[in-house]
């Protein structure tokens, strides 16, 4: 049988590399993530929907990797995919806003889209993010936050969305909750040092001290940077 030397690239081939980017992006390798959307975002045969789709994941990885302006320029050209005041359109055009420091102009247009499309991951996902004061203090409600970071985690129970309901659930005092996430995230994601640590602390706090002493050891061996927030958390925390 023969094989061309150069098959013509679909849709599904970009669709393809752009999970692969997602299960990049869930490994915590933000780099080769970055490497893999690029790549996607390249395939002449997309649709605009799924345009807008990759360019947001290439602003949201910019974003981790700290180069901001890459991020508004990604988001930018996202938002332009889809249909003004559209939900897509909105949770993008609200990203431009956040990544500017525009939090309230941002927190509109989410409410707006949630309303449009109330089963949307990204849109409950940021909401979550919203109200637990990450962009701003002034705007933080740990029982909305919950409300949309639990319909986040329904919708999609990726690593990141679940690191955000569990950081809810320990901010809200609801320890065994958080408990419960953190394991998971530690079963899954065993080399990911700091789903560890957040358990230990969240162990200490149920007064589990045992527990959480031997994963302090286990992160400290791993990395011992981390001693001196240890010995500052348990200081705090008698």
């Amino acid at each position: 049988m023969l094989f061309s030397c150069e098959q013509m690239p679909n849709e599904n081939d970009a669709i393809d590399i752009n999970q692969k980017g997602i299960e990049l992006i869930n490994a915590g390798k933000h780099q080769e993530a970055l490497e893999a959307f690029l790549k996607a975002i390249k395939n002449p045969k997309l649709t605009k929907k799924s345009k807008g789709t990759i360019y947001r994941n290439i602003a949201i990885t910019y974003n981790e990797l700290d180069k901001k302006d890459s991020a508004i320029h990604y988001s930018t050209l996202a938002a332009k995919c889809f249909k003004k005041n559209s939900s897509d359109y909105l949770v993008n055009a609200a990203d431009v806003d956040l990544l500017r420091g525009k939090t309230a102009p941002a927190l509109a247009k989410l409410l707006k889209a949630v309303n449009l499309d109330p089963d949307e991951m990204a849109v409950n996902n940021t909401l979550g993010l919203i109200y637990l004061g990450e962009y701003d203090d002034a705007f933080t409600d740990l029982d909305q936050a919950l409300i949309y970071n639990s319909k986040a985690f329904e919708i999609s129970g990726s690593r990141v969305i679940e690191e955000v309901l569990a950081r809810n659930y320990y901010r809200m005092e609801n320890y065994e909750k958080a408990e419960l996430h953190f394991e998971q995230l530690v079963q899954n994601y065993p080399d990911m040092i700091s789903y560890t640590l957040d358990m230990a602390m969240t162990k200490h706090k149920l007064n589990k001290l045992a527990e959480a002493d031997k994963l302090f050891v286990q992160v400290i061996a791993k990395d011992s940077s981390y001693k001196e927030t240890i010995d500052a958390f348990k200081e705090n925390n008698r």
